[in-house]
């Protein structure tokens, strides 16, 4: 809420994290397509930048003067995806933390939707591109069928398909990375893990512990501007993919170690 001045007078009621690094053409647009669509809640927007040398902080800076929900955390010190979400959460106010990329791949049209669903009482919402009315069209402006993006999004339709299966769940996108999560849950665990395999390691716990889990469909989009975080060479999405099995096999054993006997193994999954 705001005072007659504009001041925040008490915290948020959701944080919507950007972990940014060169960003600089898609930062702006971004935060105010988020302002816009949360004009109607207490919210805070929380930026997360490895100190970007094209300018973002820049950016971000000057929204601040004009914006007193947006907020900017600066690391010289750390670099990496699950750091950057650990301390945009570490920062945040709200009883709801969100996080996506930055690059418009994930719409912002669907996070008052994801933030909605929490506030209905899901523990977590989570942006699906493998169900109903969901897609991943990252090719769909690419010329070569067979190109290096069509074999990252075979792949990752492979590996999240394998590990539906060897989890015997319903859960369909274990990267997808666009989630609205209530932040009282880290309080009692950190993210862990490489770029995409972090994902991973929140959603097996969330289902292993028994928490509700709804999936709500997007459509994952062509980057709209800069370069891609992700490997631009096939042995790098190899190695990714590899990554990905490793953690696969990691979660089977803390299976056997830990959940098969303290976990609650309900699984409280419901599709959007």
């Amino acid at each position: 809420m705001t005072d007659a001045k504009g001041e925040l007078n008490s915290d948020p009621k959701v944080s919507v994290i950007l972990p940014t690094y060169n960003e600089s053409e898609n930062i702006g647009p971004l935060i105010d397509d988020i302002t816009d669509l949360l004009n109607n809640r207490d919210y805070e927007i929380i930026v997360v930048d490895d100190n970007s040398p094209d300018g973002t902080m820049n950016i971000v800076e000057e929204k601040k003067k004009h914006n007193r929900r947006l907020h900017l955390v600066c690391r010289t010190d750390r670099r990496g995806l699950t750091s950057a979400l650990n301390d945009g959460i570490a920062h945040a106010r709200g009883e709801i933390v969100l996080w996506m990329d930055c690059d418009f791949q994930m719409p912002p049209s669907v996070v008052p939707e994801l933030v909605e669903k929490v506030e209905n009482g899901y523990d977590a919402a989570i942006g699906s591109r493998f169900i109903e009315e969901g897609a991943d069209l990252r090719h769909k402006d690419e010329p070569d069928s067979k190109g290096l993006v069509s074999f990252h999004r075979y792949l990752s339709k492979l590996i999240c398909s394998v590990t539906s299966r060897g989890f015997q769940t319903e859960h369909t996108d274990w990267t997808s990375g666009f989630i609205a999560i209530r932040k009282e849950i880290f309080d009692r665990i950190d993210l862990f893990g490489d770029y995409g395999e972090y994902f991973m390691y929140l959603v097996h716990h969330l289902i292993k512990s028994g928490y509700r889990l709804v999936e709500v469909p997007y459509v994952l989009l062509p980057r709209r501007s800069g370069e891609s975080k992700t490997s631009d060479s096939y042995l790098g999405m190899i190695a990714k993919g590899v990554k990905y099995l490793s953690a696969i096999l990691r979660l089977k054993l803390l299976d056997k170690l830990y959940y098969s006997v303290y976990g609650k193994d309900k699984h409280y999954y419901e599709r959007g």
